[in-house]
């Protein structure tokens, strides 16, 4: 096998030396500085019991507030969906109202889609509603350059 298709390889296809035949431990996420898994340009779900977790990673994330029902919500997802994915600087928490009432309630959600941005924990910015996709991409964007 040349160098380059082994460079190519994925780190954990390859079979490490007296390894063949054993079985493999899991692996763990890894930790960006020591407290939190790295997150910045995935999109996670959250529950109640997840929400505080996911939101003290040490990255900018941005929490998007929606429900099943609302058509705003369905029109705004696959947008922010790509920018985030694009931009891979920041982590998209999408919080379904109805399944994470305590979350709702504590920030006072009387409107959705409302997307708010959070820095070290603390919320710094939001929106209400379905925008532009531009306008999106420019309040992503703006986020992104604070990680």
């Amino acid at each position: 096998m040349n160098s380059l298709r082994l460079l190519s390889r994925n780190v954990h296809q390859v079979p490490r030396s007296g390894s063949q035949g054993k079985a493999r431990r899991p692996t763990r996420p890894r930790l960006f500085q020591g407290s939190s898994p790295l997150l910045t340009g995935k999109v996670h779900d959250a529950t109640d019991e997840t929400f505080e977790t996911l939101l003290s990673a040490k990255e900018p994330v941005l929490v998007d507030f929606h429900a099943d029902w609302c058509k705003p919500c369905h029109i705004l997802d696959p947008i922010i969906r790509g920018v985030v994915e694009k931009s891979r600087a920041v982590t998209l928490l999408r919080v379904n109202v109805e399944d994470c009432p305590k979350a709702s309630s504590k920030y006072q959600i009387a409107s959705i889609p409302c997307v708010m941005a959070f820095k070290n924990g603390q919320m710094v910015d939001s929106f209400v509603g379905a925008l532009p996709k531009s306008t999106i991409e420019a309040f992503v964007e703006k986020h992104a350059a604070r990680a």
